[in-house]
């Protein structure tokens, strides 16, 4: 008897499915983590040896003071430099103060660190990929102190500093003085504030309770237009990941502000807007598990191709592309259950 619902729901799907999420691109365009046009010859030209664009864009956002923007960049850089070094290398040979340079190289050490440790839960990385990931924090350190020292007034080598005391185990007062010098650069400045929340969530040196008070404290005085207002929604997936029903010590209403709040924030953003991929890829996954469909479904339709390697990895970690996918077919199914077999389906407004 348990299986009849079940049961009497296939002719529904079956009937409503082709209509439910129409617009949603096919699984062969999805594209992890794919770079904006603008980035995409950058990266290509440090893939063939060539810094100079790297040099001209990372400029460009210092001089502009385009902390979020910057902070992308850097980071997709590194990850280039991370297979193909030697673009960086020149650079540096050439010009070792440049504060630009310095920043990748400082990223760069984080990327072959945790490339080293694996993304894995610690109870399941060797002893040798530990000592070897210790080994190559060590020597990041004065890399990373000179990118903070070359470029004062920016936030991103702050970013890179979090990472580091994360994976050096750092003490709370040096987690505290990190957060007071971002607070100096921008203190509004969503990579930041992300990483953060990392080092607070129960699965490194807080908890699930000190993580929400973190996240909630920092959207509340974000600035109008900054992405920061919509950081709990990135709490409720760290929580949501260990205690997927929400049954745990934070209440549900608290998961639910948090996704209303990122709701609004999504909603001043164009559709296929890149600035808010992130927090869109986020709270597709978080109004899923909370099983408000027809909600997750108009986020999926939001993100278009769009895929990021967070939050999907927490669901297949060999595969986030076919995470999401799976996630956003589920959706569909779920919307199209819901509705009555003689209906037609209508989008919510």
């Amino acid at each position: 008897m348990s299986r009849l619902p079940m049961v009497l729901a296939f002719p529904r799907v079956l009937r409503h499915l082709r209509s439910v999420g129409a617009s949603l691109p096919p699984v062969t365009r999805l594209s992890l983590d794919r770079p904006d046009p603008v980035l995409r010859p950058v990266l290509s030209a440090a893939w063939e040896g060539d810094h100079a664009p790297a040099r001209e864009l990372l400029a460009d956002t210092r001089r502009r003071r385009a902390w979020e923007r910057r902070d992308e960049c850097v980071d997709k850089l590194a990850e280039v430099a991370l297979v193909r070094p030697r673009w960086l290398e020149v650079w540096l040979e050439k010009d070792g103060d440049d504060p630009d340079a310095a920043l990748v190289s400082a990223d760069l050490q984080i990327c072959r660190a945790w490339e080293a440790r694996t993304a894995a839960r610690a109870k399941h990385v060797s002893r040798d990929r530990f000592a070897e990931f210790f080994r190559i924090l060590g020597q990041a350190t004065p890399v990373i102190d000179k990118a903070t020292e070359l470029n004062p007034g920016d936030p991103v080598p702050w970013r890179v500093a979090l990472q580091h005391a994360r994976g050096t185990q750092a003490p709370r007062p040096v987690f505290d003085r990190l957060l007071l010098n971002v607070m100096d650069c921008d203190p509004d400045h969503y990579g930041c504030h992300a990483n953060a929340l990392q080092f607070l969530c129960a699965k490194w040196y807080g908890s699930h309770e000190e993580m929400f008070d973190f996240a909630e404290t920092a959207a509340a005085r974000a600035r109008p237009g900054r992405l920061l207002a919509a950081l709990p929604v990135e709490a409720v997936t760290e929580y949501l990941t260990e205690h997927p029903a929400g049954r745990g010590p934070v209440p549900r209403q608290r998961v639910t502000a948090a996704v209303d709040r990122t709701l609004e924030v999504s909603a001043g953003y164009e559709p296929g807007d890149p600035a808010a991929t992130r927090i869109r890829n986020h709270l597709a996954l978080a109004l899923a598990r909370c099983g408000r469909w027809e909600e997750a479904l108009r986020q999926f339709e939001l993100i278009g191709t769009d895929v990021r390697e967070i939050p999907w990895a927490y669901l297949d970690g060999e595969n986030e592309v076919r995470g999401f996918a799976d996630a956003r077919e589920n959706t569909r199914v779920q919307v199209a259950k819901a509705v009555p077999f003689f209906s037609r389906y209508r989008p919510a407004a």
